[in-house]
């Protein structure tokens, strides 16, 4: 009696990177969410006054910020009260509830404030909005 014993094929190891690519994944979105809510928008060192009363702006918005020299963004981009004007009369035309937020440096002048101000008005910004800091008790 002859016994004849098939040969099994081994398997050959390998290692299964799904639960890796999983991993990554999510560190990616977390990271990319993170980071995004830790900056500061338009990667400007601005200063803002306090107040008591400063809420957060839930709405669509437009944003413009004053530094300490007076410079004007609109996001992160530098731009004249002329083409603000353009820019901000563009965004009023699509969302008639736009709301035009400025960020100014606390010691920004009151003039170039109130420029601006008067360039969002003119645009047909009807509802204005000064950012603050609040202020901790």
């Amino acid at each position: 009696m002859s016994f004849r014993f098939q040969r099994t094929e081994r398997k050959k190891p390998r290692i299964d990177i799904v639960p890796m690519v999983d991993i990554m994944t999510f560190l990616i979105v977390f990271f990319m969410l993170f980071t995004t809510f830790r900056t500061n928008p338009a990667g400007l060192d601005i200063k803002l006054p306090r107040a008591e009363t400063a809420t957060a702006q839930q709405a669509s918005t437009t944003v413009v910020t004053i530094d300490r020299a007076g410079q004007i963004y609109l996001g992160d981009k530098r731009t004249s009260l002329d083409s603000l004007k353009v820019t901000i009369n563009q965004r009023v035309q699509k969302n008639p509830n736009e709301i035009v937020v400025i960020r100014a440096d606390s010691s920004t002048s009151y003039q170039k404030l109130v420029d601006v101000m008067d360039v969002a008005r003119v645009a047909g910004a009807g509802r204005l909005a000064l950012a603050a800091d609040k202020t901790r008790r």
